[in-house]
């Protein structure tokens, strides 16, 4: 086991024994979080053993979901195949991703139902759908960002991108602005004839109520008669944790420097964003936001407020253990950034730039894997050595 895996699975034997009861100490790290990342790496216990793969079955799934789900969603959201798939290759070769999908910790299910609800809620606007399937999937959309949060309450902050986006589209639905093309200005129609009350109940109703039955199950393995107190105390239990919780000073990094961070976390299986991944998004990111001022495209949009939520939220969040690991949520819009931002790119000594960032990705992911892979002597060092 690593990093901070011993607590997460010690919480999934409890439910898979029915008893959490002598888990029940503040002193324990899975009373920190809702109980669905538990409930997860407790499913792939019971179908593969408590054992190494059982304890991390759900992950390699909710990273395998990850890649698919950043493909379609920015294939849905663009239009283009190539650049797409450019996005879902940078994410599989983002280090990032192959070290969270391999632990037994929660922000891999984060993301997987939160790129889910993302692509739910774009293929509603996006699509040339009737009225009753873009509400469907504005449901659908609720649904997944509702297990999201169920996981962690970061998860809150691509809600929040969401329904901000949700609204501000049905806001222009009544006037669309003269910046906005014909392409743009039917996602405001689309989003107009979905209708409020149904974006209301889909986006904040919908996830709310997800969320509180992903509860119940907790109360039953924890033998505690359900009350909505009971729920209000598990809820001041988490947040009093959450903010007062300490562990060790040396392995604490601070929010603002994530984005430049150059050398490997060894205590957690050398993580560390691909540099390719991790410093061409922020370039992405700079173009997106430089088209910004010509065209108001709302990819470049999206990609820079989901970044910017995932990212900055560090900074109001009252947590005295700031890991690099964090970021995680972050760094997974920044293979798509680079994927949009190369629309009507030029080529480069006659290769296409998606292909050339491609290649330098798994040039990168190669030099770390055996490192990340925990490879043997002398595997560990077969393309050199970090001292």
């Amino acid at each position: 086991m690593v990093f901070d895996e011993p607590s997460y699975i010690a919480i999934a034997r409890g439910l898979l024994k029915g008893n959490l009861a002598p888990l029940q100490i503040d002193s324990s790290i899975g009373r920190q979080h809702p109980p669905l990342g538990s409930c997860l790496i407790a499913a792939g216990m019971k179908l593969a053993g408590d054992n190494p793969v059982g304890w991390r079955l759900a992950s390699v799934v909710a990273g395998a979901i990850t890649v698919v789900g950043i493909f379609l969603w920015v294939w849905v959201l663009i239009q283009d195949f190539r650049l797409a798939l450019t996005a879902a290759l940078l994410t599989l070769f983002n280090n990032f991703l192959y070290v969270m999908a391999r632990v037994a910790m929660l922000d891999v299910f984060v993301f997987a139902f939160a790129i889910c609800g993302l692509l739910a809620f774009t293929a509603a606007v996006k699509s040339d759908l009737a009225v009753k399937w873009r509400r469907v999937l504005v449901m659908c959309s609720g649904v997944a960002l509702g297990l999201a949060g169920a996981c962690k309450w970061n998860a809150v902050d691509t809600l929040a991108v969401v329904i901000a986006g949700a609204l501000g589209l049905y806001r222009l639905g009544h006037s669309p602005s003269a910046k906005w093309n014909q392409r743009h200005s039917s996602l405001a129609r689309s989003a107009h004839a979905v209708g409020l009350p149904w974006l209301l109940i889909g986006l904040v109703v919908l996830p709310g109520l997800v969320y509180f039955c992903t509860f119940l199950p907790l109360f039953g393995a924890t033998h505690t008669a359900f009350s909505f107190q009971e729920f209000a105390r598990m809820h001041a239990v988490m947040f009093r944790m959450t903010k007062n919780f300490s562990g060790n000073p040396a392995l604490y990094s601070a929010w603002y420097k994530w984005p430049f961070r150059a050398s490997p976390l060894r205590g957690f299986s050398y993580l560390m964003g691909n540099w390719v991944v991790m410093w061409g998004g922020l370039i992405a990111l700079a173009v997106l936001l430089w088209r910004l001022r010509r065209e108001a495209d709302i990819s470049a949009i999206m990609l820079l407020l989901l970044y910017a939520a995932n990212w900055l939220q560090w900074a109001i969040t009252p947590l005295k253990v700031p890991h690099y690991y964090y970021y995680y949520s972050a760094a997974m819009f920044l293979g798509p950034a680079i994927g949009v931002s190369l629309i009507r790119s030029p080529r480069v000594l006659g290769m296409r730039m998606s292909l050339v960032a491609v290649v330098a990705a798994v040039v990168f992911f190669m030099y770390c894997y055996p490192r990340m892979a925990y490879l043997p002597p002398p595997w560990d060092c077969m393309f050199g050595c970090w001292d």
